[in-house]
């Protein structure tokens, strides 16, 4: 896990536009996945088992900016430690596809949600890096911003076993 000072600083400079996601990221056919959920909850494991499949690309893991460009396209773009560890110019970040809330256990699918169930969780499974590290006024442009991000971008629950391929249900 990045510092929490690092982090603060990452979510601050791309505020009110974006935020830092607890999260991993692929991306295919210049298309972002994002995954989130708890410590240990599968993030990384959904994100190794999709790139050792050779389609996906990675973007980050353990955490991940996501934010508004200027031309108004949601991204999600790796965060310093992926950089570092990867290389600058071998990863890119890719316009946001999805977002999955994953859980482990059958059946395996994808569940769609709701932007207000997705807002619900975000915040239930502390979803928001460095999040209690800033402001009232941060917090709550952090909210207005995932508000929008879910209303614009399909949201599901994926249930997974380690057994099958998770790419089908993308």
């Amino acid at each position: 896990m990045m510092d929490k000072f690092i982090l603060r600083a990452q979510l601050l400079a791309v505020l009110p536009n974006g935020v830092v996601l607890h999260a991993s990221s692929v991306a295919a056919n210049s298309r972002a996945f994002v995954f989130l959920a708890k410590s240990g909850g599968g993030k990384s494991t959904i994100m190794g088992n999709l790139i050792e499949k050779g389609k996906f690309g990675a973007i980050g893991d353990d955490s991940v900016v996501i934010a508004t460009g200027t031309d108004g396209i949601i991204r999600s773009l790796p965060c310093g430690s992926m950089k570092q560890s990867v290389g600058t110019d071998k990863i890119h970040g890719a316009p946001v596809r999805s977002i999955y809330f994953v859980e482990k256990g059958e059946p395996m699918c994808k569940i769609s949600v709701t932007p207000a169930y997705a807002f619900y969780r975000s915040f239930r499974i502390s979803s928001i890096m460095a999040y209690s590290e800033i402001c009232t006024k941060n917090q709550n442009h952090v909210k207005l911003f995932l508000k929008h991000l879910f209303k614009k971008v399909p949201t599901y629950i994926l249930r997974y076993d380690m057994d099958h391929e998770a790419a089908k249900l993308l």
